[in-house]
């Protein structure tokens, strides 16, 4: 599924009008019966159902305004509260309007008396602003969208929430607070992210006529996964197969006293489905690893002060990689001089698909276009804080804009990005994000990161391209965050518990 920019949409719009031949007053007709569908759809068990429409001068006001004239047609009492001045109407809104008033629909135009209509309404839409606002809502715009969030029983917004930035999910000063979300024809980024996504409520997505061909025709390159994807990528098992069949996976990983990122990282690999895991960690953590996942391969690499040493890629890695499908590097390595150049000498050497993360990304944060010296695209998967070290952005300034950070890093140094956050975004070379949609809060402790690696690892070796690994990778690793959230609760979920999970996450597809 796509997820469009309010730039794309506009061109969508002016398309289907132009060239399909649908003039946007259609349109907007369309739109407002479908959200008007989904308001008779909440009314079906309420006796004598009110509902209040705040609509604004756009477009979006405009398909508030066709809105309530159709509600009046379907015998549902609605009243509609306009609070802005009316000379500025698009010219869409102003025949909806006017269409309005000669309906005979009741107009509020004082907020006293919208705060109390908002309180005797079953369900308040919300038709203020569409996907276009981009500045601060500030006087009575604001005062409006507080009336919406503190009096209303029930919200259903038009198209996006008044005040969520469409195109990055930023919160413009305020934001209505939907319980349900009615888009057309395709989500808008800003709600797939946070803090946007988190004023949405349940999302319906309405088709209005817009024409699959002319969406195709767009160089739409974000969007998410559903399940439907995961069942297309993710492959059946044939019944003659053997361990080898999916993958020698080897993960470089750990050190003395973080031997439970290497355990975390093997059992991920294993639980998504790898033949083979080859735990290479320093000699103090073997016996550590051994017991925790014995069914992992260890492979001893010589050690300095716990960490492991450079010379070990010539000595204990180089003459038995050889057959690897896949190669993770980084979690819990720590940071030395020593591991840096380790890491740097690694990855560029090897002609597998790697995968780095944690600590080695740290090793790289200093030189990133070591990136463009590997033999093939790697993947990465930073938090902020490690993206800030490698961008030199501040933390605050990726947040506010994670799709397009990731796609400019995976653009510029010609690499799988996967950054992690509420919404973690993949990002591809060729301008391709993905933003995913399962996880929690749940999920919010130590070692989760591990276990993504070792997933997302497991799927590379097993044969997935390496966008499409990262991409269900992340999907199941929250989907399992998901599973555990339900078994124990927001509080107690435990990287193990993620880890072991998601079997259970790959078992809904496969």
């Amino acid at each position: 599924m796509r997820a469009a920019t309010a730039e794309q949409m506009r061109e969508i719009d002016r398309l289907t009008s132009e060239e399909i031949g649908i003039p946007s007053i259609v349109l907007m007709e369309n739109a407002a019966r479908a959200v008007a569908d989904v308001c008779e759809k909440e009314l079906r068990d309420t006796k004598n159902p009110k509902v209040l429409i705040f609509a604004g001068k756009g477009n979006n006001g405009g398909d508030g305004f066709a809105l309530a004239r159709i509600l009046n047609d379907r015998n549902i009492e609605c009243k509609l509260a306009f609070l802005f001045e009316n000379s500025k109407f698009s010219e869409d809104a102003r025949i909806n309007y006017k269409a309005a008033i000669n309906s005979g629909l009741y107009i509020i135009t004082d907020i006293t008396e919208a705060v109390i209509e908002t309180m005797r309404a079953d369900i308040v839409v919300d038709a203020v602003f569409g996907t276009g606002i981009s500045r601060e809502i500030t006087g009575i715009y604001a005062d409006v969208i507080n009336v919406i969030n503190t009096y209303s029983k029930k919200v259903i917004s038009v198209d996006i929430p008044s005040g969520v930035n469409s195109d990055n999910g930023q919160i413009m000063g305020c934001a209505v607070n939907a319980d349900i979300t009615v888009t057309f024809a395709l989500p808008k980024i800003g709600m797939l992210l946070y803090p946007g996504g988190e004023h949405c409520g349940r999302i319906e997505i309405a088709n209005i006529s817009i024409q699959q061909s002319t969406i195709d025709s767009m160089d739409i390159k974000t969007g998410f996964l559903d399940k439907n994807d995961i069942l297309k990528i993710l492959p059946e098992r044939a019944k003659r197969t053997n361990k080898g069949s999916y993958g020698r996976l080897y993960i470089i990983a750990g050190s003395k006293d973080m031997t439970g990122a290497v355990a975390l990282c093997c059992k991920g690999a294993f639980r998504a489905g790898a033949g083979l895991v080859y735990a290479c960690t320093v000699q103090s953590g073997i016996h550590v690893v051994q017991q925790l996942v014995p069914e992992a391969v260890v492979m001893p690499l010589s050690e300095y002060e716990g960490k492991v040493r450079y010379e070990c890629y010539e000595e204990d890695i180089e003459p038995k990689i050889g057959n690897a499908s896949a190669i993770a590097v980084g979690p819990g390595l720590g940071m030395s001089e020593e591991v840096t150049e380790f890491v740097n000498k690694l990855i560029t050497e090897v002609d597998k698909t790697v995968i780095i993360d944690a600590d080695g990304l740290n090793a790289i944060s200093k030189n990133p276009s070591v990136l463009l010296s590997l033999k093939h695209v790697p993947v990465i998967t930073p938090h902020p804080g490690e993206m800030s070290r490698l961008t030199g952005l501040k933390i605050s300034e990726i947040l506010h804009d994670t799709v397009s950070v990731a796609r400019n890093f995976a653009m510029q140094y010609n690499s799988i990005v996967v950054l992690k956050d509420a919404r973690t975004v993949v990002a591809s070379p060729d301008g391709r994000v993905i933003i995913n949609v399962t996880g929690n809060p749940s999920m919010a402790t130590g070692g989760s990161g591990d276990v993504l690696t070792g997933v997302i690892s497991s799927l590379i070796a097993q044969g997935l391209a390496p966008f499409d690994a990262a991409a269900v990778g992340v999907y199941l690793h929250g989907l399992s965050g998901d599973i555990c959230r339900d078994k124990l609760g927001s509080y107690g979920v435990m990287a193990g518990d993620i880890a072991e999970n998601i079997a259970e996450a790959v078992k809904q597809f496969r």
